[in-house]
């Protein structure tokens, strides 16, 4: 059993809102922040987050800044400064340990906690899964334009503003420019010596696998690349989404535990 327990805090002036999903039982609990994609789904506490609760974990979950619940209007920027202070909502918390955390991030999300965690070594673990390699390359994608006229058609308020052509093209010129500044690419390497994982699938036709590579080959040790048979984009196939989080869950576990023996040694 989980609990989920509504929370907000503020960046820039904007309130976020989400939920922490902990364990049952008395805290405090090693903490991970968990970053969604574009849009992401409206539910971000069920699947990855409620699994890592019932692993021991207190997992802060949230809207970024123009999505759904929070406030704001989206930007690149903008969600990397979310991403800073949702490590520093986990890590002042009385639910979590305050000598560690890890985050998670999944495709666009992916992209902002690399650049997030590069400055921020608050974070000791990153997961990463079908991560937006290049930021630059994606908000000039062609990918990009339709999949925001699909979201206007099937639920615009998933995203502040975006039925507003004019907002809309206003996000898409920040996205190119923000870019520029923050790009994993550029910021992947900062992340070393602390441990990376990067999961993908075979069958993700909207992130390509070679440029998952190539972010990972960038990355310093330790580092670990797992490439799941049959997963796409969305994790459709339910085998291959139980690989998916059965994999992820068991990393941060490792992660933990092995942070523990680490303190308990320097103890004795």
């Amino acid at each position: 059993m989980v609990e989920v327990i509504p929370t907000e805090f503020t960046s820039e002036g904007a309130t976020v809102r989400g939920n922490f999903v902990i364990p049952s039982g008395d805290g405090p609990f090693p903490g991970i922040c968990k970053f969604h994609g574009i849009p992401g789904r409206p539910d971000q506490v069920s699947g990855l987050a409620t699994r890592l609760a019932e692993a021991g974990f207190a997992v802060l979950t949230f809207d970024f800044r123009g999505f759904r619940r929070s406030d704001g209007i989206f930007s690149l920027a903008g969600e990397v400064k979310d991403a800073r202070a949702a490590i520093s909502h986990l890590l002042k918390s009385d639910l979590t340990a305050k000598s560690w955390s890890g985050v998670y991030g999944e495709s666009f999300g992916a992209a902002v906690a690399v650049c997030a965690a590069a400055e921020d070594k608050r974070v000791k673990a990153l997961c990463l899964r079908a991560p937006v390699y290049d930021t630059l390359w994606f908000s000039q994608s062609p990918l990009v334009r339709p999949s925001a006229d699909q979201i206007v058609e099937i639920d615009f308020t998933q995203i502040h503003g975006v039925e507003d052509p004019e907002i809309r093209a206003g996000m898409f010129h920040r996205m190119v420019e923000d870019a520029k500044v923050h790009n994993p690419m550029n910021e992947i390497s900062k992340i070393s010596p602390r441990p990376l994982l990067v999961v993908h699938g075979t069958d993700d036709v909207e992130i390509d696998l070679a440029g998952v590579r190539r972010l990972y080959e960038l990355a310093g040790e330790p580092k670990d690349l797992v490439i799941v048979e049959g997963a796409d984009h969305n994790l459709t196939n339910p085998r291959a989404s139980e690989i998916t989080l059965s994999t992820e869950v068991e990393w941060f576990k490792k992660q933990w535990m092995n942070r523990r023996r680490r303190s308990n040694r320097r103890k004795t």
